[in-house]
């Protein structure tokens, strides 16, 4: 059971990453110039609650609801890694 949920925190940790990262990489191009659709395309794919954000248009880059709202994504971000990390191990045991 510890080894379970050593591996369930680990991918909720690399789920936080990926949200991390994500906003690493908003702060450091240009607010007003295009970013690369590949690498944004790839951030949305391993980040699906950063769809949550697009109804939110005043959260601009390095404002407080600019981190607030990236922060309350990566808590959502490490919760769904987390449960898909705990899904994969219950279906492994039952099979």
């Amino acid at each position: 059971m510890q080894g379970n949920l050593r591996n369930q925190f680990r991918f909720a940790m690399m789920g936080f990453a990926v949200t991390a990262f994500f906003v690493v990489y908003q702060l450091a191009t240009e607010p007003g110039a295009s970013r690369d659709h590949t690498i944004m395309i790839s951030f949305v794919v391993l980040c699906p609650p950063s769809l949550l954000v697009v109804p939110v248009i005043d959260a601009e880059v390095g404002t407080r609801a600019f981190y607030f709202v990236w922060g309350f994504i990566a808590i959502l971000n490490a919760a769904l890694y987390g449960a898909i990390s705990a899904l994969v191990r219950q279906r492994k045991r039952s099979v």
